[in-house]
């Protein structure tokens, strides 16, 4: 059976405090034998602990993310992977919409649904619509 992991072990790994959790969490992730599975919700929460309750830089946030993303033991349930990785990599034109909303469209584009909102930077990207 697969393990998905929650905010509170992510952050553990990402910000190693407190340090016996984190420990605790670095141990269970190299000894799993199954899948380790990160949602989509948990990495939108995972930004928002480092970018609030830690006060971690955007762009350290989204490349530390990435990175726990890349690594090859975890699967992602979602589109945060390639969300993540296009964010770190430059590839979001400077006028896309705020990163989650990135997550949001790219989720909503995967599933072959239109997203509509009233966020009229979000209703310009391609597969939005503005609510009138």
């Amino acid at each position: 059976m697969s393990i998905g992991l929650d905010t509170s072990v992510v952050l553990r790994l990402l910000t190693g405090a407190p340090a016996t959790q984190a420990d605790a969490a670095r141990v269970m992730l190299a000894a799993s034998r199954d899948t380790v599975c990160i949602s989509d919700l948990v990495v939108s929460e995972s930004y928002f602990g480092l970018r609030h309750h830690y006060a971690v830089p955007h762009a350290e946030a989204t490349r530390a993310i990435a990175a726990l993303l890349d690594d090859p033991r975890i699967q992602c349930t979602g589109v945060a992977r390639r969300v993540f990785r296009d964010a770190t990599t430059g590839t979001v034109s400077r006028s896309a919409p705020g990163l989650m909303d990135q997550l949001i469209l790219a989720d909503y584009r995967a599933n072959q649904c239109t997203v509509a909102t009233f966020d009229r930077v979000l209703a310009k990207a391609d597969g939005a619509q503005l609510v009138a």
